[in-house]
């Protein structure tokens, strides 16, 4: 492969001569796909742009925050999860869009058609490999070089749309969190900005949906939801920001902190753009060049090693997958032990919760109705009624608000037995010095919490609120204590009933949280085993073509990774 000289840039890359030197040496090294990123990273920095991520749950509005941001409905929104596909919103002087699909290629596309490339329904777990498109609006918050990227929300049914965005996470500048109120913050929404805060400064918090929650709700919420993220970040959190996106997209309802949530932006944009763009072109320089020697040692060492040694190896680490397959199966068990554990504190608690919470509850009720004054019969039933499902849910909301924490937390040890063993195994992967394996994937890090979709909602149980013929007879006899028995009867339905909806959709959050930890286990491993497979492939054909052609490959080699440990050592 003939080397190009230093000087040589990336087509279309006006600066980072380091992520161009990085590029190369991807190329001559036979590393496509991290040239390729490389080549992407270099034209960004040499445009001066910056990503600011929208990121949070599914179904927290993040794809309608940005459409209010640059002013008009760009991309796709809907009630079900549908961002599937990271998208950049860049400036533009024209309105367009174009994707980039994961041969390389890029490919216009009218606006209108977005959501065929980048929703769930249309593309369905990126059916048509599509690795991230870019929209260019005329947007004055975006002229100095910020993009807004909408991220696919965690914790989504789908599970593609989790991993792309975790895959996004070291490209991120700064970040935009959106938040909600059910549930505030969720498990793996807190390690997602965990992983977040790892690589970035600025994080922006956002209290969406402000428009559906009265202020006491949302002041609740965001008390939760910051005392989570201290602990977590180790730091003081700015204050949450209360927004609706979708009033401000209709030119109505209160302002909130909509116009802090743009000057933040605004002033990020003026002071701090050229030193995020900086830190962004160090970050991923240094992230490049590690994998890129990596990539090197990797193929080195399969060509140093005989062959008969290394497929020996890979024999015993097919048999430690396998080992590692059955280990899962018998863990399995003591994981289901440890669920049912869950599952009985739960009814336990719940239990607890019924009888604290009923008798403050009737209280509550018996001064409400006692408020009332003076009403017709059936005003006294339907307001009786009405204070009866008020009352239910804040104490409904108040024991989620306290008890989804204490499972996710009794989950988060059950699963650490799974977590523990899968990166043992990988631990020896990696220990397999004579394979070379230096481009392993990242060992499983703690499990956040929760990763399992809820889905839950409260029941009204219409059907007892409403009154028959006879009780309407008995409301105008006794219409005061006849409503009161009946509320009272009505109120305790509601939070048996609700309480043990909530308790039900926590056990399945942790059964599919469970599913979802086994797979990525065994995808790690299917990875790691690849990994080594393709090593051992790369080394036999370079000791098919003789003695000469592997030394002369070694020779290459070992200069490329001076090259490349050159990159990091200079900065």
């Amino acid at each position: 492969m003939e080397t190009l000289p230093d000087s040589a840039e990336v087509p279309g890359a006006g600066g980072a001569p380091a992520l161009q030197r990085t590029a190369r040496l991807a190329r001559e090294a036979g590393l496509a796909s991290l040239a390729a990123e490389a080549e992407r990273a270099a034209e960004r920095i040499g445009e001066g742009r910056f990503y600011v991520a929208c990121v949070g749950q599914f179904k927290r509005g993040k794809s309608t925050l940005l459409n209010a941001l640059i002013g008009e409905l760009l991309l796709p929104a809907g009630v079900v999860p549908v961002t599937s596909v990271v998208t950049i919103v860049r400036y533009g002087a024209e309105r367009s869009a174009r994707v980039r699909f994961a041969t390389g290629a890029w490919e216009a596309i009218a606006l209108e058609s977005l959501a065929d490339y980048v929703s769930q329904e249309q593309n369905p777990d990126n059916a048509k490999g599509v690795e991230a498109v870019e929209v260019f609006v005329p947007a004055k918050l975006l002229e100095a070089g910020m993009c807004l990227v909408d991220t696919p929300g965690v914790g989504s049914v789908f599970a593609g749309a989790t991993r792309a965005t975790r895959a996004f996470v070291p490209h991120i500048d700064a970040a935009l969190v959106v938040l909600g109120a059910d549930p505030p913050i969720s498990g793996e929404e807190l390690a997602l900005v965990e992983d977040v805060a790892g690589e970035v400064e600025t994080l922006i918090f956002v209290m969406g949906k402000a428009d559906r929650l009265d202020e006491s709700e949302r002041q609740e919420a965001s008390r939760f939801a910051a005392r989570v993220l201290e602990k977590c970040l180790g730091r003081p959190v700015d204050p949450i920001l209360h927004v609706s996106a979708t009033e401000r997209l209709h030119g109505n309802g209160p302002v909130r902190d909509w116009d802090v949530l743009v000057g933040h932006l605004g002033d990020l944009a003026r002071h701090a753009g050229a030193g995020l763009v900086k830190a962004a072109e160090e970050r991923a320089i240094s992230q490049l060049a590690r994998r890129l020697v990596g990539g090197i040692d990797e193929q080195l060492g399969a060509l140093q090693r005989p062959i008969e040694e290394t497929e020996q190896r890979l024999r015993a680490l097919r048999h430690s997958t396998g080992e590692m397959e059955r280990a899962l199966g018998d863990l399995r068990y003591l994981l289901a032990a440890e669920q049912d554990r869950v599952k009985r504190s739960l009814v336990q608690e719940r239990s607890r919760f019924l009888q604290h919470a009923l008798g403050e509850a009737l209280i509550e009720l018996h001064d409400a109705v006692a408020a009332l004054g003076k009403k017709t019969a059936a005003d006294i039933r339907e307001d009786a009624m009405t204070s009866a499902r008020d009352i239910a849910r804040r104490h409904l909301d108040r024991w989620l608000l306290q008890q989804q924490p204490i499972t996710e937390q009794q989950y988060r040890q059950a699963a650490q037995r799974f977590v523990d063993l899968a990166n043992g195994f990988l631990a020896g992967f990696a220990a397999a010095k004579d394979l070379g394996l230096d481009q392993l994937p990242p060992s499983l890090g703690s499990e956040g919490g929760l990763r399992g979709r809820g889905h839950l909602f409260y029941t009204e149980l219409l059907h007892l609120a409403g009154s028959s013929w006879l009780g309407w007879i008995l409301d105008r006899v006794t219409p005061r204590s006849r409503a009161i028995r009946s509320a009272a009867e009505y109120l305790e339905r509601l939070l048996s009933s609700n309480s043990a909806r909530i308790q039900n959709d926590l056990i399945e959050r942790v059964d599919e949280s469970r599913r979802g930890l086994e797979a990525d286990i065994r995808v790690r491993l299917t990875e790691a085993l690849e990994t080594a497979e393709r090593a051992l492939d790369r080394a036999r054909d370079r000791h098919i073509r003789g003695r000469e052609a592997v030394r002369s490959e070694t020779e290459r080699l070992a200069a490329l990774r001076k090259q490349a440990t050159d990159l990091t050592a200079s900065r």
